[in-house]
């Protein structure tokens, strides 16, 4: 089954797959993020987008959005990633700058940057700047 977005919407993840989670935002643009969620799998890095609904209540709205599951809207695997490297974002320096092999980039905002790094070493991936 494919998605509005045209990604293969796979079945859900048991507890056992997951070996990390952190909540952080996707960066669609300079000023736009999408708050979410990531997962790491032994083979991919994929993200769950929470509602914007929530966002219309402020810092309360958005606390109360981290109840959420969210849907996935993002998936990376892990070997198609061709750099990895730290960014920075006015004063955020956990961000994850990804370059795909197929050229397409995408910028991460990750609350457990340093564990989300560690992880992605040990799974192969190098990560530079980090």
């Amino acid at each position: 089954m494919h998605t509005a977005a045209g990604m293969t919407q796979q079945q859900a993840l048991s507890p056992a797959q997951i070996l990390f989670t952190s909540n952080g935002g996707l960066f669609r643009s300079k000023w736009r993020v999408h708050f979410g969620r990531y997962e790491l799998t032994p083979t991919h890095l994929i993200w769950y987008q929470r509602s914007s609904f929530w966002l219309a209540f402020g810092a309360l709205g958005m606390l109360l959005s981290r109840g959420t599951s969210g849907k996935r809207a993002r998936d990376f695997e892990l070997r198609a990633i061709a750099k990895a490297v730290r960014g920075k974002h006015g004063v955020n320096k956990k961000i994850l700058d990804l370059t795909l092999t197929d050229g397409t980039t995408a910028r991460l905002s990750v609350d457990k940057f340093d564990e989300l790094v560690a992880r992605l070493r040990e799974l192969g991936c190098a990560v530079e700047g980090a």
